[in-house]
């Protein structure tokens, strides 16, 4: 699936940001150089840095250029610039990428004014982000929360849920996505280990599950995700015979030796080993 960096330029400061360290595409600059990306297939991801600081009117033109193509889209954004846009582009923004069939990620780092600037070290970001996934899921759009796990916010994993579930009713799913030691984390500072958060994650998947919110994981071993093993991306797509350029990303290591789970799983995130040696 093409994944589209629009622009690098960002509203926040995010510690746990891998961009622009991932090699998944380059910066494309204009409607023509990002329709070229469309010649592969599979979901169009159009992300950033915010892709929401795009040209607006670009934007939009692609957005329905990949419509007009029966080309589903995922928009990836912080949505800060969701509750500033203004209502009639909003308008023409969320009806694009309905047409298409697709949806707005929105990367969700915490359920506290507090956690959220601690981690996107952006004053406010917080309430507008609150703001922007409300309007959208007022607007009918479908919203997917992406919660990024770092060392900042592994212990608050369930309250978090708690708070989705209370403050942004309608939300289609969340995603909880374990960091990836590229880009401004690529230290390894804020990358936990699997066996510190899994207790918290999979009692927040639990937790999920009673208060009737859809949910997956990613880049988080299904070894650690006790009776929610399939919520795992890559258990879903190896489970379905789908393969992709992500599972390049993993490898098995020793302790994986006789694992049950390898027919559903690629393995640890090379980069997790390289910041915790074993598994």
């Amino acid at each position: 699936m093409p994944l589209i960096h629009l622009l690098s330029a960002c509203d926040q400061r995010c510690v746990f940001c891998s961009y622009p360290a991932e090699t998944v595409g380059t910066e494309r600059a204009g409607l023509a150089a990002w329709a070229a990306a469309l010649k592969e297939p599979g979901l169009v991801q159009v992300s950033g840095g915010e892709p929401l600081l795009a040209d607006r009117e670009e934007l939009l033109k692609f957005l329905l250029y990949c419509a007009g193509r029966r080309r589903r889209v995922e928009v990836q954004t912080n949505g800060v610039p969701l509750a500033r846009l203004p209502e009639a582009y909003f308008s023409r923004l969320v009806r694009a990428v309905k047409l298409s069939g697709g949806y707005f990620n929105v990367n969700f780092p915490s359920g506290t004014a507090a956690g959220d600037l601690k981690i996107t070290r952006t004053r406010g970001a917080f309430a507008a982000r609150v703001r922007g996934v409300r309007r959208l899921i007022k607007a009918g759009a479908a919203v997917r929360l992406t919660h990024v796990v770092s060392s900042l916010n592994y212990r608050r994993l369930p309250s978090f849920v708690e708070f989705a579930a209370a403050e942004l009713k309608g939300v289609s799913w969340i995603q909880f996505s374990f960091i990836k030691a590229y880009g401004r984390s690529g230290s390894g500072l804020y990358v936990p280990r699997y066996a510190a958060v899994s207790p918290y994650l999979v009692k927040a998947l639990g937790l999920c599950r009673e208060r009737g919110l859809a949910c997956e994981t990613d880049h988080i071993p299904p070894c650690f995700l006790g009776e929610f093993a399939l919520s795992s991306v890559d258990a879903k797509k190896l489970s379905s015979k789908e393969r992709g350029p992500q599972l390049a990303e993993k490898a098995y290591v020793a302790a994986c030796r006789g694992c049950r789970m390898k027919k559903i799983c690629p393995g640890p995130r090379k980069d997790y080993i390289k910041v915790h040696k074993t598994l």
